[in-house]
């Protein structure tokens, strides 16, 4: 063989032995791969932990939104010292929503600030501008209350009552009326004006309540308390069978 011939031959098996080195794949935890995980001497990546950057109270929604990141990686949740069960609905990794549910009404009866707690670390303080009322609830709270502060008047319509109806959830539905303590004369006292009121997305005024208007111009409020939107219509449905003479409807 000739030297030159031998030198093309050696050339040639020198880059075929190259070639098939340089793209030749690793083997597990070895050369470029030996950085895996599960690989001796290899620490796993910590696991995400949920990092919430604000929340806001969501009054015509009937939720707490909180956004953030990680937030799926979430397990356990506190608002105040109630876990909240099930937990909130997970909407992305960076947002997930907390429902008016009786866990939350239970716990937010008040105004106030109410710390939200993910997976054993307190991650925000929640301002909450009035109480939360289970979105489900039924019932009217007031029931009870108006019966006994108006004993005999309860059960002998004679207000004249004004109502603004709410067919959707958009709308306001309001209805009120004031019971006279002697029908007949309205200027003897006290004067008891009574009502129940949901304004999507107004918790202050969504309310069902009694107030005494005595004769010397003082007032005092019997009764205060926060309703939804079912609750309205029942304490509505009350109210016209026992102290509405008249009810007016105003478009």
């Amino acid at each position: 063989m000739h030297t030159d011939t031998l030198f093309k031959v050696i050339t040639v098996l020198f880059s075929t032995i190259f070639t098939v080195s340089a793209f030749a794949v690793a083997p597990p935890c070895k050369g470029p791969n030996k950085n895996d995980p599960g690989c001796p001497g290899v620490e796993p990546p910590p696991p995400a932990t949920a990092i919430v950057d604000s929340a806001s109270v969501d009054w015509l929604n009937l939720n707490i939104t909180v956004r953030g990141s990680d937030l799926d990686t979430g397990t356990t949740f506190y608002l105040g010292g109630t876990q909240l069960d099930p937990a909130p609905t997970i909407i992305s990794s960076s947002e997930l929503e907390i429902p008016f549910n009786d866990d939350v009404a239970a716990e937010v009866t008040e105004q106030g600030n109410y710390l939200l707690n993910v997976d054993g670390a307190d991650v925000l303080s929640i301002f909450v501008k009035s109480q939360i009322v289970d979105s489900a609830a039924i019932g009217c709270p007031c029931d009870g209350v108006w019966q006994t502060k108006l004993g005999i008047l309860w059960d002998t319509p004679n207000s004249e009552c004004l109502e603004i109806s709410g067919p959707s959830v958009n709308d306001t539905a309001d209805i009120s009326g004031t019971v006279l303590s002697v029908p007949a004369d309205p200027s003897s006292y006290p004067h008891f004006p009574i009502g129940a009121s949901f304004i999507p997305g107004d918790p202050i005024n969504s309310v069902c309540r009694l107030v005494q208007v005595n004769g010397d111009a003082s007032v005092d409020e019997l009764i205060n308390l926060r309703i939804n939107e079912t609750q309205q219509t029942e304490c509505a449905d009350l109210l016209k069978a026992n102290v509405c003479a008249t009810t007016t409807q105003i478009p």
